[in-house]
């Protein structure tokens, strides 16, 4: 496995979940159902900590007019949520209920944007970095193969974050779930890094279409578009 880098800046939604070292998250899907957005994602067993450890949860919702997950913490409580409508590509990150009580008005705080690409996952992640101050940030989450069985996270060219798709023929099989081995970077947040596997999840049986960029009143945000 390529080695990760350690973001010299720690990139978080959720300061609190940023790991320490670097990671390993498992993502698993729940359900029946081809289109479930139901998931649970743990720490993998270590010498220091052999069981499972639940982290997060994540309950999908999908409507006529939208999909939606939200994500909540091992407790229980509410992190946030994403949403895209249902004839869109792009998904947006909100504070849990802004975008269903305020609508067109609410700002996200992050937005993941599709990239063209056939087959392979392609897509940037613009989010304001609440461990520097706001500041605008990329993650670029790119697909190495057709079969969509690892994608690769960079942050301004460097390698901080690998999915593995750990079960490639669950994906084919009536009644199993896939689920996703994560690998992440000391600095990043863990909670992020869910996001983006279970954003994979929900692209699993698509291309990837072309999503709009958000724009920003301090100009572009960094990164290494391709």
């Amino acid at each position: 496995m390529e080695p990760l880098t350690p973001t010299k800046q720690p990139i978080a939604i959720r300061p609190e979940h940023v790991a320490s070292s670097t990671t390993k998250i498992k993502v698993k899907q729940h359900s029946a159902s081809w289109s479930s957005g139901n998931f649970t994602v743990s720490s993998t067993p270590t010498a220091e900590e052999p069981l499972l450890k639940k982290l997060f949860t994540v309950e999908g919702e999908i409507a006529s007019w939208s999909q939606r997950r939200h994500f909540r913490d091992a407790s229980g409580l509410p992190l946030f949520e994403i949403s895209r409508k249902k004839a869109g590509v792009t998904w947006y990150l909100h504070l849990p209920g802004e975008s269903s009580s305020k609508g067109e008005n609410s700002e996200p705080i992050a937005t993941i944007v599709p990239k063209w690409s056939a087959l392979k996952d392609k897509f940037d992640v613009h989010l304001r970095n609440a461990a520097a101050n706001g500041e605008e940030t990329i993650l670029e989450v790119r697909g190495q193969n057709v079969w969509k069985s690892k994608t690769n996270v960079y942050h301004r060219g460097k390698l901080v974050m690998i999915v593995k798709l750990t079960d490639v023929a669950a994906v084919y099989l009536p009644g199993k779930r896939p689920s996703w081995e994560v690998v992440v970077a000391e600095g990043m947040d863990l909670s992020l890094a869910s996001i983006i596997a279970v954003l994979l999840a929900a692209m699993l049986y698509q291309s990837s279409g072309k999503g709009k960029a958000p724009v920003s009143n301090d100009g572009p945000a960094e990164g290494n578009s391709g």
